[in-house]
């Protein structure tokens, strides 16, 4: 018997080191856990006293252990927010049971220096001698919050770009898929402009004063077609491309075109009072279907096709300078809300005899 009483002995002593060995290896864990300077660990009573106060949560909140230790909770914890922080902890005190939280929450803490910066906590509870008792692992993310804000603006600064360059609903489809389906609309209103004598004009003025007045001209020129819901397509030179009815339909498509027509007269007549260098400009409008989509693989360009443009673009030759010269389909548009003057049939080539009229 007293074989066999040793033979067990002998037999469970591995045992009882291997478990002698992990407890040792789990206190080496927490010492570490406890000496790291990225992770504060603070533990608190019901009455919410500080009573451990890591090597983490010197380096974080500046306070020292001996400064930290006996005080309230509300010591790193905003003014703000220590209502709410004492409501909750309340809460908790009430609960039947003692609970970890099972998500990570995202808040705000107070250095001694009375910096405001962002944390991430980990809450848990538990229950000795009857009372409750709370430990909190937190971490400083302030990089991380630089790092996600620069991500969000580089994000905003590609969709600014995106929707300079696209309508709204394609620009989205294009993030969301990859690809812009294109699509036929009915009835939309095309304007071209074009300024008279550009050619001349490009000769007489250094290039880089050239391109200066057209980015004022076009810049004011986006803002009041944007203004009105009508959307750019591209500037080719001197001549100004928009549509409105797309992507998005809207009955008084040519209304607003005829008005952007007029805006940009306006502007253009108060600019020349101002400057020597003249722009005197023609503009033509027409009403019809298209085809609209994105186009090639490389440098994205949203573009429009069907006969509606060149009709759009023939309107635009065959007028006046001063004048918004316009087809019989976009005149039927409008013919209620602008007085029109009738041109009768004018020779377009390529295209016949078409009937025009001036907007008054």
């Amino acid at each position: 018997m007293e074989a066999e009483n040793t033979e067990k002995i002998d037999i469970n002593t591995p045992s009882i080191s291997r478990i002698k060995s992990k407890i040792n290896e789990q206190n080496k864990r927490f010492q570490v856990i406890c000496s790291s300077k990225n992770d504060a660990i603070i533990t608190s009573d019901e009455t919410n006293r500080i009573l451990f106060w890591n090597t983490g949560a010197e380096h974080i909140f500046g306070f020292t252990a001996e400064e930290a230790i006996g005080q309230p909770l509300t010591l790193i914890i905003p003014p703000d927010l220590h209502q709410r922080h004492n409501e909750g902890i309340e809460r908790m005190n009430q609960g039947e049971k003692p609970r970890v939280l099972g998500k990570v929450l995202e808040l705000r803490a107070q250095k001694k220096n009375g910096e405001i910066f962002p944390i991430e906590l980990t809450l848990g509870s538990w229950q000795n001698d009857g009372k409750r008792y709370y430990s909190g692992i937190i971490r400083d993310i302030t990089e991380k919050k630089k790092a996600e804000m620069a991500i969000l603006e580089e994000k905003k600064k590609s969709d600014d770009l995106l929707l300079n360059i696209f309508p709204k609903q394609v620009a989205k489809e294009l993030k969301t898929k990859g690809k812009a389906s294109t699509k036929k609309f009915d009835n939309v209103t095309i304007i071209f402009t074009d300024f008279k004598d550009f050619t001349s004009l490009a000769h007489s003025i250094s290039p880089v004063k050239l391109v200066k007045e057209l980015n004022e001209l076009f810049s004011k020129f986006d803002s009041i077609v944007e203004s009105l819901r009508i959307e750019k397509i591209k500037t080719i030179g001197d001549a100004y491309f928009a549509v409105c009815g797309l992507p998005q339909v809207n009955k008084d498509h040519a209304v607003l075109c005829i008005k952007a027509a007029k805006e940009m007269f306006k502007y253009l007549e108060m600019r020349n009072k101002k400057n020597k260098i003249q722009w005197n400009m023609r503009v033509g409008i027409h009403s019809g279907p298209v085809v609209a989509g994105v186009v090639s693989k490389k440098k994205y360009a949203y573009d429009l096709f069907g006969d509606t443009v060149n009709t759009a673009s023939r309107m635009e030759s065959n007028g006046e300078v001063g004048k918004i010269n316009i087809s019989e389909s976009t005149y039927q548009l409008v013919k209620d809300v602008y007085k029109c003057s009738p041109r009768g049939q004018i020779n377009v080539k390529g295209k016949g005899d078409l009937t025009m009229y001036f907007v008054e």
